[in-house]
């Protein structure tokens, strides 16, 4: 029986990264389906897990890739782009936040959580958060499930994981966590209503 739900925040919840394109498109000499993909690699791993600020993560995308823009403006387009909310999601987690216990799994940056925080009270209704950059590993390896259920008790087969990323559903269930493939809210609460949650 299902006791435990843990969730992912990026594009589950609010947006992440997805939808700067948008906004930089307007600034940046590229098409906008070619800007996301600058953002990501090893440097963005490096970000994630913590090794390296997001100052150092931005000034090396602004070189490596020769953009006019500074990196003071690719924060402040980030931090804009965390105030979308995925529609639906939010009253979604606070009504299931009155009868299971919600746990965060993400994988984020600090800078980028410590603005998260400070914006989104809706963080309080989880029992439990765990970022990549304190576990020192992201959902693309099967420990960091493994410590999360470590961290709160529950066993595998009683916890669910939501997640917009089918490859990390796949880690998780490699654990033995069954997942769900976040498409949007009311494919969400389709599927838990399948599982009687």
């Amino acid at each position: 029986m299902i006791q435990c739900i843990i969730f992912d925040l990026s594009e589950v919840l609010i947006a992440g990264l997805v939808g700067i394109e948008k906004a930089l498109s307007q600034e940046l000499p590229i098409p906008e389906h070619k800007i996301l993909p600058r953002f990501g690699g090893d440097v963005f791993h490096e970000l994630l897990v913590g090794n390296i600020s997001e100052d150092t993560y931005l000034q090396q995308i602004v070189a490596r890739e020769g953009w006019a823009i500074g990196p003071a403006r690719l924060k402040t387009v980030i931090r804009n782009n965390f105030h979308h909310e995925v529609e639906g999601s939010l009253s979604l987690v606070a009504e299931l936040a009155t009868g299971y216990e919600l746990v965060l799994l993400s994988d984020h940056a600090r800078e980028w959580v410590a603005y998260i925080r400070s914006n989104y009270p809706f963080l309080r209704l989880f029992e439990h958060t765990f970022f990549s950059f304190d576990l020192k590993r992201t959902k693309k390896d099967p420990q960091a499930f493994l410590q999360v259920l470590d961290a709160i008790s529950v066993p595998p087969r009683d916890c669910l994981f939501v997640d917009d990323n089918p490859h990390n559903v796949d880690v998780a269930e490699s654990v033995g966590i069954p997942g769900i493939h976040f498409v949007n809210a009311k494919q969400l609460e389709a599927e838990l209503e399948k599982r009687q949650v």
